[in-house]
């Protein structure tokens, strides 16, 4: 209890500081959506291509210059290829001339996203464009190559449009690098749009791309929806292919800690999209997600990751959110609700274990940092960042060194927190209807730095990753301060259909993603 005292104690003082720290940050916002294109899903935006409602050229056009007004307050765009993008939408439109009405329809089947634009974090191989992991040592190197989960993207139509910022190496739930700066929230210009894939989440919130993907190895893609008022799903591992979305390939033969996957503004999005980036694991999945019978599940809820003084206590009003999701739940379809029977406490200890078993034999993080070209000491860049010249940001070296002390374990089996251990706790309790509603994170956007200090945070995703656990981010609106609020819905493995179907019942009941600036359309 004492301990769980001084812990809040220090969270209040970490925040007033920061809240002093930023008091005097101007509240730009980011400017009105003034094209509908730019709010519409892709599956409509594709439609309208195909029915020549609008041109491929003028949907893209528009995203372009909706980044153009955008990014000069979110800084979330890395490189882009505005210009190779519209050529691409030209050549789309004219070949779309030379086909029949029976012909587009058929695109449909092949093309799915035929002419829509997307985007991606910058650790995900588009050829030609920056490929550093936003590490300094790095600097100047182009992807060779798509990576697999784009050339998939580009099979179905879809036109790249930019490389989206993000942590050095993605190691931290904010997103800044000493390369590239720090991208901002859009609903609070002092206040991070979470990470790794914080450019993603920004741009997508602000009407800057209708598709964005990104990775997650211990919440990188439900930490910035949370943030941003988006939805995003991390799938099945597994499940969506990994080829180029990293640094070290040797990494990803064995790696089912990480995964890759979508992130949309709405619910319906998201099979879609899995649909074309996982062809062998998700084909179906929109017709399943609408067969779900939501009737038939069973509601787990927790307000969070009990008994660890490392990690934040939750804020109330996610505290509220959880238990407001569970009561539509139990109202609404007369499903029975229980809390949590454990309380995840050795999150961080299960998920470490994973990354063990998982990079056995391979370099340590401090060598990834050195993009292998020897290794950095942390206690020397510790120095070098508090003097001002350091080559990381003082998030990254927090988690970093978090990172060092988890992962290195010579025989993961033997340890207590073995993850699959941990996760047939999960499976018996969750079964094959069992969902698990809790916050993606203890708290509300955080300001600037305040990963720094909270690093260990991350224990309410990284305990998925850890047990290779589905789960679907959904946004419930924006709280009295203008802050997205969301929870995550989880379940075992395979049943991504199970966490997209109550993420799209949550969108139905509380709205959704709300829009950061007004719509004047």
């Amino acid at each position: 209890m004492i301990y769980r005292l001084l812990r809040d104690i220090y969270s209040f003082l970490v925040y007033t500081f920061l809240r002093l720290l930023w008091a005097f940050t101007p509240r730009t916002r980011v400017p009105p959506i003034t094209d509908a294109a730019l709010t519409q899903s892709p599956a409509t935006l594709a439609r309208w291509i195909r029915e020549n409602k609008r041109s491929s050229e003028s949907i893209v056009g528009a995203f372009v210059a909706r980044i153009k007004a955008v990014n000069p307050i979110l800084n979330g765009v890395v490189m882009d290829r505005f210009d190779e993008a519209l050529k691409e939408a030209r050549d789309t439109d004219e070949w779309l001339k030379t086909l029949t009405k029976e012909e587009r329809e058929k695109v449909a089947e092949t093309k799915p996203v035929l002419g829509v634009p997307f985007t991606v974090k910058e650790n995900v191989m588009v050829k030609g464009m920056s490929h550093t992991h936003a590490l300094r040592v790095r600097q100047g190197k182009r992807a060779p190559e798509d990576a697999q989960v784009i050339a998939l993207l580009r099979n179905a139509g879809g036109i790249p449009l930019c490389v989206t910022n993000i942590p050095e190496l993605g190691l931290s739930y904010a997103c800044a690098n000493v390369m590239y700066g720090t991208t901002n929230n859009p609903y609070d210009i002092s206040r991070t749009p979470g990470g790794s894939s914080g450019g993603e989440s920004a741009l997508l919130a602000s009407c800057g791309t209708p598709m964005a993907f990104g990775t997650d190895l211990g919440g990188s893609i439900r930490c910035p929806a949370a943030y941003t008022c988006t939805f995003g799903h991390k799938p099945t591992s597994g499940w969506v292919p990994l080829g180029g979305t990293g640094l070290f390939p040797s990494k990803l033969r064995t790696q089912r800690v990480m995964v890759c996957g979508p992130l949309t503004r709405y619910a319906n999005d998201l099979p879609f999209v899995m649909e074309i980036i996982a062809p062998l694991h998700a084909k179906g999945l929109t017709q399943k997600v609408q067969n779900v019978d939501l009737t038939e599940l069973k509601v787990w809820w927790s307000e969070g990751v009990e008994g660890c003084a490392l990690i934040s206590s939750t804020d109330k009003i996610l505290v509220n959110a959880v238990h407001h999701v569970t009561r539509h739940m139990a109202e609404t379809f007369r499903v029975p609700t229980a809390k949590w029977p454990f309380p995840m406490s050795d999150a961080m200890e299960v998920t470490g274990n994973k990354m063990s078993e998982d990079f056995l034999g391979e370099p340590p993080v401090t060598e990834d940092l050195a993009d292998r070209k020897g290794r950095i000491s942390l206690r020397k860049e510790w120095l070098k960042m508090l003097s001002g010249f350091g080559n990381f940001t003082a998030n990254t070296l927090a988690l970093a060194t978090a990172t060092t002390i988890l992962v290195g374990a010579k025989e993961p089996k033997k340890s207590p927190y073995y993850w699959k251990n941990v996760q047939k706790k999960f499976l018996d309790v969750l079964g094959d209807k069992g969902v698990l509603v809790m916050p993606v994170m203890p708290t509300v956007p955080p300001f600037h730095l305040g990963a720094l200090f909270n690093p260990m945070d991350l224990a309410y995703t990284s305990i998925f990753n850890g047990t290779e656990l589905p789960g679907t981010t959904a946004p419930l609106g924006l709280s009295k301060d203008g802050l997205p609020v969301a929870v995550q819905v989880i379940s075992a493995p395979g049943n991504d259909h199970l966490t997209i179907a109550v993420a799209r019942a949550l969108e139905e009941k509380f709205g959704g993603w709300v829009p950061p600036c007004p719509l004047q359309i």
